[in-house]
């Protein structure tokens, strides 16, 4: 699946496991609806607010950073003809929606699933005009989960199977499963359809952690492991993560089923940066930015990239990583204490390690999609990963040839294997790893890649180490030379605060990435429209 949390909203303490009181539990309830509910949006606003600007060439607008969240802003705002100049560090669109070549073989960084179509990314994409543009393909099944003791496949767009698959394993836990699932169900009812139940089942779940509410349902671990076993993908443990939120970011797949942008996600983010440049404006590859330029008023003025150009601005949205925007691109004396105060108080989350084979032949005997390999199960509350080996943690397996025909060149195989990763491990070789000394840093590396080649054939695909003819391996690091993000996160910051707004005191500067608003394709491209929104609402004559 993506790297994330598809909706954001406020998470349970990390000690208490409850709702911290930052926000009312109504409000986070809003949150929630808002962030999925098409009916929250008004979708003739941004055109309406544009036409209050008589001369939108004389309002520059720079985005740093072409995240999917800078690329959404800059097509909206290009769109409506404004004067837009995107700036990315990195040669091509998209962040971690990207892709790369080696050999035969095109891989994908980050997408496995999203839900996109019938979903929020669908109306803002065609509200831009480029939906037509992109396909998706539906994923085979909703998860495989392979452990020591159970094989069970998971059916996709079929809530009835997933219960009567998990009844077959765990019959003396099939009144709890029905009733945990039909929970789920419930809740997308309420939120897509309008539904209106007696007792509402949102309301229910806001105030439990995802642990709380299976426990209200199943004792078994093993059942219990199956029904959270979407946890990783947000980054957060069953007893951390807001039980509501789980049921919206994980029923839409039960409901709707995965999908994923064909031939690759850099298909999505090369749409919209086509899109950006066919309504004029413009996006500067290969540039980084080296600060931005605040008045003595706190209002922003532009910023200067690494060659001392100057990119005047009358608002500017950061789809950069916070830490760095405030710590290294704003001027100490322009930021107010409170606002940097903020940033410095949150964690980064977790990194990701990742294994990505070209294989030259066929995998035929497999037609899962996705594949959960539990190496073990360990009580109510499994760890995301092993933080005393990462080699020994559970991991996933992802066959791209079974989601589409021609996903590899004929006769060959893509597949991807992976884990979330803590960036302390890594950090001993950040200083060397960056003075391009990595010899100690590839051992350890390469090992753990190995461990998981080993586990992957003994369990599910015989010979698969002689089959290899190529191998990229991404760590932590990986991610932190690509993308420039602080410990290689992968979500923004850790997901045990609400996340941010829009718009900074430092008037004129906006946010819009997974810094800001959540990790994943979804909130960030809603990020990107809501920043968007703002900017018109706060400068319209």
């Amino acid at each position: 699946m993506e790297f994330s949390t598809k909706l954001p909203g406020k998470l349970p303490n990390k000690t208490t496991g409850k709702l911290a009181n930052t926000l009312s539990r109504r409000k986070f309830i809003k949150i929630l609806m808002a962030a999925s509910s098409a009916a929250a949006i008004n979708w003739t606003g941004l055109k309406a607010l544009a036409s209050d600007f008589p001369n939108k060439k004389e309002f520059p607008i720079v985005v740093i950073g072409a995240g999917l969240g800078g690329l959404v802003s800059a097509a909206y705002l290009s769109k409506y003809g404004f004067d837009v100049s995107l700036i990315e560090q990195h040669a091509v669109p998209g962040g971690y929606a990207t892709s790369f070549e080696r050999g035969d073989f095109t891989f994908d960084v980050s997408l496995h699933a999203t839900v996109a179509e019938h979903a929020m990314p669908q109306m803002i994409l065609q509200d831009l005009g480029v939906w037509d543009k992109l396909k998706v393909a539906y994923t085979p099944e909703l998860r495989r989960i392979v452990t020591p003791k159970f094989d069970v496949t998971l059916p996709a767009k079929n809530p009835e199977g997933v219960k009567t698959e998990l009844s077959k394993v765990f019959p003396y836990e099939k009144e709890g499963i029905y009733n945990f699932y039909g929970q789920m169900e419930q809740v997308i009812s309420e939120l897509w359809g309008g539904k209106r139940f007696k007792n509402s089942m949102m309301a229910k779940l806001e105030k439990l952690t995802l642990e709380q509410w299976i426990l209200q349902h199943v004792t078994d671990p093993d059942v219990k492991y199956c029904m959270a076993i979407f946890s990783g993908y947000y980054g957060v443990t069953p007893s951390n993560i807001n039980a509501l939120f789980y049921a919206i970011a994980t029923g839409e797949y039960l409901v709707h089923g995965g999908q994923y942008y064909k031939t690759r996600s850099q298909d999505l983010s090369d749409t919209l940066a086509d899109c950006i440049e066919n309504n004029s404006g413009k996006i500067f590859y290969n540039t980084s930015v080296d600060k931005i330029v605040v008045d003595p008023d706190s209002h922003i003025e532009g910023v200067i990239d690494s060659t001392g150009k100057t990119y005047p601005a009358k608002a500017i949205i950061a789809n950069c990583s916070l830490p760095i925007l405030v710590n290294k691109l704003l001027p100490k004396k322009g930021v107010p204490p409170s606002f940097s105060q903020k940033i410095q108080k949150r964690n980064t989350s977790l990194s990701s390690f990742v294994i990505w084979l070209g294989l030259n032949k066929k995998i035929d005997h497999i037609k899962d999609y996705e594949i959960d390999l539990a190496h073990r199960i360990e009580g109510n509350n499994p760890p995301l990963f092993s933080k005393k080996d990462l080699a020994d943690s559970n991991i996933g397996i992802t066959l791209y040839d079974n989601l589409f025909k021609g996903y590899s060149v004929p006769g060959k195989s893509t597949l991807s294997i992976m884990c979330l990763a803590d960036f302390e491990p890594w950090k001993k070789f950040e200083k060397d790893y960056f003075n391009n000394k990595k010899e100690a840093y590839n051992k350890e590396k390469e090992r753990i890649a190995n461990r998981f080649i080993q586990r992957v054939e003994q369990k599910l695909i015989p010979n698969l180490s002689n089959m290899i003819e190529v191998m990229e391996i991404g760590t932590p690091l990986t991610n932190m030379f690509y993308t420039q993000n602080p410990e290689g996160a992968i979500y923004g910051f850790d997901r045990d605060m609400p996340h941010l707004e829009s718009k900074t005191p430092i008037k004129g500067l906006y946010l819009a990435s997974a810094w800001s608003h959540g990790g994943g394709y979804t909130p960030v491209m809603m990020a990107g429209r809501q920043t968007a929104k703002l900017i018109l609402e706060d400068f319209r004559r």
